[in-house]
């Protein structure tokens, strides 16, 4: 039995399509069991538990052969960090008491810094607390998410401006598709190790603003260039989105640390994975089934 957090979420679904694919009995961790009903009709297991419930989670956790860990962005928690940590100490805990043979956990670029990483400060705080645990665990530091710009898109091809907090917008940083965290993550969760390991995963190639659209525009065949928000303009763009304050204003710090190249990966006894997806094929498919792809 393999139990997958966030199974709802677009890394988690493709954890759980390998996985059943594969013939692997998995649990569905869920907040609310209506969310995951397509699962239990494909014959997952389906567990509800609060992230703040170590007691829930423990049951959710025990008799398994692997979990997969993945706590959710918190970008509409009045204090996000403490109130995530709230969250690592019960998964924690329910790990403890539970003891699965091995963990798997999503964590970001910059996971290992304690400093200037806004919003990804609070995985710092998941792979300090989890590598500490007497079971094996393997945390994947992904890179910047290739999905990040699809919400983008519409307004792009519209006004021809793709909006980005990379800046400059010809700054190169490590992408990653989801399609190949979730594969990663469903290898090692059938894998057998010990002790803790980092991987520090990222596409085939780096990639810019600059180059996310001229993509787009290739593909829609119409002008797109990027332009760069103000850094003095973060945080309210975020409070637009819906976000709380403070998490507004931790992820103004993380752009502000991505674009002064501080957060990286940290390299050293991390191993180095790279995903197959291009961020033109993912791109095109969003293009294709949302605007109709270029003739």
């Amino acid at each position: 039995m393999i139990a997958i957090l966030g199974i709802t979420g677009q890394v988690g679904q493709v954890i759980g399509e390998l996985l059943l694919h594969q013939h692997q009995p998995i649990r569905a961790v869920v907040r609310n069991p209506a969310k995951a009903t397509q699962w239990a009709a494909r014959g997952a297991e389906v567990v509800a538990a609060d992230l703040l419930d170590a007691a829930a989670l423990t049951q959710a956790f025990r008799g398994t052969e692997a979990v997969f860990i993945m706590t959710p962005p918190g970008l509409d928690l009045e204090n996000v960090l403490e109130q995530h940590q709230q969250m690592v100490a019960a998964i924690s805990m329910a790990l403890k008491s539970a003891h699965p043979k091995k963990v798997v956990y999503l964590s970001s670029i910059g996971g290992h810094l304690l400093h200037g990483t806004g919003a990804i400060r609070k995985l710092y705080d998941l792979e300090q607390a989890l590598t500490r645990l007497p079971i094996p665990t393997a945390g994947i530091r992904a890179g910047w998410f290739m999905e990040n710009f699809i919400g983008s898109i519409p307004g792009a091809v519209q006004s021809g401006q793709l909006h980005s907090f990379l800046n400059p917008t010809d700054l190169l940083i490590p992408m990653v598709a989801v399609q190949d965290i979730g594969q990663l993550a469903a290898e090692l969760l059938t894998q057998s190790w010990t002790g803790a390991r980092i991987l520090e995963l990222e596409g085939p190639c780096r990639y810019s603003a600059d180059n996310v659209a001229s993509i787009l525009a290739y593909h829609t065949g119409r002008p797109i260039r990027a332009v760069a928000i103000s850094p003095a303009d973060y945080e309210q763009t975020y409070s637009s989105f819906g976000f709380t304050q403070d998490a507004s204003r931790l992820m103004a710090e993380m752009n502000d640390g991505f674009n002064r190249q501080w957060i990286v990966f940290e390299g050293g006894k991390a191993e180095p994975v790279y995903g197959e997806t291009l961020l033109e094929d993912m791109l095109r498919t969003q293009v294709t089934e949302g605007l109709g792809a270029k003739p």
